[in-house]
C-alpha cells in the first residue's frame, strides 16, 4: 500500500488496537506496525497488554476517548479527514517532517560550536579518515542500490520498507549523481543528490551492508557535512537533510538540529499525519502534552511547534 491516494481511501476505514498498562490506556488506529509500535513504545513502558477492537469508520474514531474512557486515541488520517479531525480535542503530527540547514553562510559559521554540532562530526571525519567522491557512472549507481541502500532500508524498515526502483529516478533525471562516503578509501556510506533551484537534496542515503558501526564512525554526519561542501560550490542556499519524526526528543531530529537544521512550516497534501486525540480529564494526556515538544499542523495548515 505504497500509492499515497490508496492509502488515503484506505485509511478511512481502520483497524483499532487497544493497549493499558498501570499508568495508561491508548489506542491506535491504523494500519502500520512500524508506526503503531514506536508509539505505543513512546507512550507506555513495556508492562502493557493489547485488545484489538476491531474495525472503525474514521468518523467513529474521537467516539472512542468517552466510550472506552481512554487516556489518548493515535490515528492514522486519509488527507479526506483532516478537516473532520481538526474538530476535536487534540493535535495533528505530521508523520515525517522535512528540514533544512541555511548553508547560504561561511562555513566556519555553520560549523561553530556555538551554533551546531559539525566540531563533532568533523572530528569524526579526522579520526576515521572519512573522505568524499562524486560518481556518476551506472556501475557505481548499481552498487549503491544492491550494497548500500536496500540493505540499510530493509535493515531500518523490515516488511514495511518502501523499496523504490531507483533505476527509473536515475534514467529521468537531468544530472544524476551519488556522494559516496569512504572510510580509508573504502566506500561505507553513500546517498543521491541532487540540485533543484538553490536547494541542495541529500535523497535515498544508506550504510554498506546496513552495517550501523559506520553511522558510529560518522559516516552520515560526513555526508551532511560534505553536503554542505558541494551545495555551496553550486550556489545553493539551503541543503535538504529530509524527514525525521515530529517529535523534538526524537534522536534523529535532536540530531539534525544539533547540526542546525529547521523545520518546514508548510502544509504539503502529499504527507501523512496522525491524529493524537486527547481525554481532557486525563492526567496521563495532560502530562504528555505538558512534557513533550513537537511539531503539529495548526488551523491555518501551517506547521507549527508546542512547547516551546
Amino acid at each position: 500500500m505504497n500509492n499515497p491516494w490508496i492509502k488515503s481511501l484506505a485509511r478511512l476505514l481502520l483497524p483499532v488496537n487497544q493497549y493499558e498498562s498501570d499508568s495508561a490506556k491508548i489506542v491506535y488506529a491504523g494500519y502500520s506496525s512500524i508506526k503503531k509500535n514506536y508509539h505505543v513504545h513512546l507512550l507506555l513502558d513495556e508492562n502493557n497488554h493489547h485488545t484489538f477492537l476491531g474495525w472503525r469508520w474514521y468518523w467513529k474514531i474521537p467516539d472512542l476517548i468517552k466510550s472506552g474512557n481512554i487516556d489518548m486515541v493515535i490515528s492514522e488520517i486519509s488527507q479526506f479527514a483532516l478537516d473532520h479531525f481538526q474538530k476535536f480535542n487534540g493535535f495533528i503530527l505530521p508523520e515525517w517532517a522535512i528540514m533544512r540547514i541555511n548553508i547560504d553562510r561561511p562555513i566556519g559559521e555553520i560549523c561553530k560550536a556555538s551554533v551546531s554540532d559539525f566540531s563533532d562530526v568533523k572530528r569524526l571525519i579526522r579520526k576515521y579518515n572519512l573522505t568524499y567522491e562524486i560518481l556518476t557512472d551506472k556501475e557505481s549507481f548499481k552498487y549503491f542500490y544492491d550494497n548500500i541502500y536496500l540493505p540499510y532500508l530493509i535493515k531500518r524498515h523490515g516488511d514495511e520498507a518502501l523499496v523504490e526502483e531507483l533505476s527509473d529516478f536515475w534514467k529521468s533525471s537531468p544530472s544524476p549523481f551519488l556522494m559516496v562516503i569512504k572510510e580509508n578509501g573504502i566506500i561505507v556510506a553513500g546517498s543521491i543528490v541532487r540540485k533543484s533551484g538553490d536547494l541542495f537534496y541529500l535523497m535515498r542515503l544508506g550504510l554498506l551492508n546496513g552495517n550501523d558501526e559506520y553511522m558510529r564512525h560518522g559516516a552520515i554526519g560526513a555526508m551532511y557535512y560534505f553536503s554542505v561542501l558541494e551545495g555551496q560550490k553550486m550556489s545553493c542556499r539551503y541543503l535538504d537533510v529530509g524527514g525525521t519524526r515530529p517529535f523534538l526528543n526524537s534522536g534523529l531530529t535532536k540530531y539534525k538540529m544539533g547540526l542546525g537544521a529547521e523545520f518546514l512550516s508548510e502544509h504539503s497534501t502529499w504527507k501523512e499525519y496522525l491524529w493524537f486525540g486527547m481525554n481532557e480529564n486525563s492526567t496521563f494526556a495532560k502530562e504528555f502534552i505538558r512534557n513533550n515538544s513537537f511539531l503539529y499542523l495548526n488551523n491555518d495548515r501551517k506547521l507549527v511547534i508546542h512547547g516551546i
